[in-house]
């Protein structure tokens, strides 16, 4: 075999070389380019998922605020109905204080807890008379050591006043008192709670 043969051999062999060298390059970057692509849509689906999860996420606690606002505003509307139900039963107790059955039974209450000695009744305004023939009449003997005091406004009831000591027997104390042992039951009543 001459020399030309053998440079044409070689470059048959390097061609074919080349080729193998081209194919298998290629054959490569057609799978580094499935593999990039691959990883580029599970990354995508990854963010995807992700936003949506945050999406979520965002969604549910708007809604969550959207619903503890509706139930601060719900508390909010039922705490002044039921301060209106409150001021409402102040007011029909401050006027039910001027009967004459009813004042006498609150003078008897307060005596009942009075110190011997000297005490001030304080009455609502234009009630004086009238207390005073309630304690002459269920009370003679607590007559002569008492004082009457009228109020300057209407508050139901009656109040003793013995030095530092004060029975506070008005309908409106009276009120406040009980008020909080009657909130609950009230609110069940009006707004169907508990």
């Amino acid at each position: 075999m001459g020399y030309g043969e053998l440079i044409r051999a070689l470059a048959g062999e390097a061609a074919r070389e080349a080729q193998a060298v081209r194919q298998r390059g290629a054959a490569e970057a057609a799978a580094i380019l499935a593999e990039a692509r691959r990883a580029a849509e599970a990354a995508h689906q990854a963010l995807t998922a992700r936003e949506a999860e945050e999406a979520g996420v965002r969604r549910r606690a708007a809604l969550a605020a959207a619903a503890q606002e509706r139930e601060r505003t719900l508390l909010l509307e039922r705490r002044r109905l039921l301060g209106g139900l409150r001021d409402e039963a102040a007011r029909q107790l401050e006027a039910a204080g001027g009967d004459d059955a009813l004042l006498a039974r609150l003078v008897g209450e307060v005596l009942a807890a009075a110190p011997a000695g000297p005490f001030t009744l304080v009455v609502d305004p234009g009630v004086a008379d009238r207390a005073r023939a309630a304690l002459a009449a269920g009370h003679p003997e607590a007559l002569a050591r008492a004082t009457l005091e009228e109020a300057p406004a209407r508050r139901g009831g009656v109040e003793l006043r013995a030095g530092p000591l004060v029975l506070d027997d008005t309908l409106t104390s009276r009120l406040a008192r009980a008020w909080p042992l009657m909130e609950p039951a009230l609110a069940r009543r009006l707004f169907g709670e508990g």
